[in-house]
């Protein structure tokens, strides 16, 4: 004899089934390399800051990946959260985003009103109030736009929707690029065009010391 199982419970026991399923695909790419490895540590203060030191910062990101929203990174060369889904702030893996990276290596304050600086450590999960939009417009203290000519090293050029900072001009016009591009690629220096496009403006940086 085959015993049937009452519809509410068959209903019950397939919901369950799909909630676990479901769950187990949303979790699976999650590494949580941000509640791993990661701190909330306050920075320290620094009175003196250089294009050159905050180069460094920037370097110690290089090859390491990419998180919407995100802001810490250890300095291992490898990213440890690949494939993560694009845009989404939950998935805890490591790196920065674009603009989290121009705030940390920039050494900025959580306070757009502070022009003063930070040494954020890489493992400090910090993204920063600004947006690529933010940094186009030249908002907060410490930013200001300014003419794409003029950009030297450790400048930056921003879209509504991107920042990159110049590492080095290129004898052709083009600029090599430090910059958090996506999950695919994650931190690195590409040879960019952004100088000639009229969607990219000019940022800089106030007060470096050298």
């Amino acid at each position: 004899m085959i015993r049937r199982i009452p519809a509410p419970v068959a209903a019950f026991a397939a919901a369950l089934a799909l909630s676990l399923a479901c769950a187990g695909a949303a979790w699976a790419y999650h590494t949580n390399f941000t509640g791993a490895y990661c701190n909330y540590a306050a920075p320290d203060y620094t009175n003196y800051f250089t294009r050159d030191g905050s180069m460094t910062v920037a370097l110690r990101a290089r090859w390491e990946g990419y998180q919407w929203g995100g802001g810490c990174w250890n300095d291992d060369d490898v990213d440890q959260s690949p494939g993560d889904p694009v845009e989404r702030s939950d998935t805890r893996g490591e790196g920065p985003d674009c603009s989290g990276f121009t705030f940390k290596v920039w050494r900025e304050d959580l306070d757009t009103s502070n022009q003063g600086a930070w040494q954020w450590g890489m493992l400090r999960n910090v993204h920063g109030p600004y947006s690529a939009a933010s940094f186009l417009g030249g908002a907060g203290a410490p930013n200001d736009t300014y003419p794409k000519s003029a950009l030297i090293r450790m400048d930056a050029l921003a879209s509504t929707d991107h920042v990159g900072m110049i590492y080095a001009r290129n004898a052709d016009g083009s600029d090599q690029i430090i910059e958090a591009k996506g999950e695919a690629y994650g931190v690195n220096i590409w040879t960019r065009t952004y100088r000639g496009s009229s969607a990219f403006g000019g940022v800089r940086r106030v007060g470096w010391d050298a």
